[in-house]
């Protein structure tokens, strides 16, 4: 079954915003551990953040810090 131009759209635009999740990600949490179950939560994170037009960077680091392991 095709997929619709809509839901390639979504797609594209989903993998765009995983990308700068994942930019902001490594340049500001870049050695620090984290269970590897939390880091779906990372990405939910910074998809809130960015839907509620928060900083995306000081989003991610803030919940770093409240999950990480070392």
């Amino acid at each position: 079954m095709k997929s619709t131009k809509e839901e390639r759209a979504a797609k594209k635009e989903a993998k765009r915003i995983d990308a700068l999740i994942d930019a902001a990600y490594m340049e500001t949490c870049a050695g620090i551990q984290i269970h590897m179950m939390d880091i779906c939560k990372v990405f939910d994170e910074g998809r809130k953040a960015i839907s509620e037009g928060r900083d995306l960077k000081a989003s991610i680091r803030a919940f770093v810090e409240t999950i990480r392991e070392n």
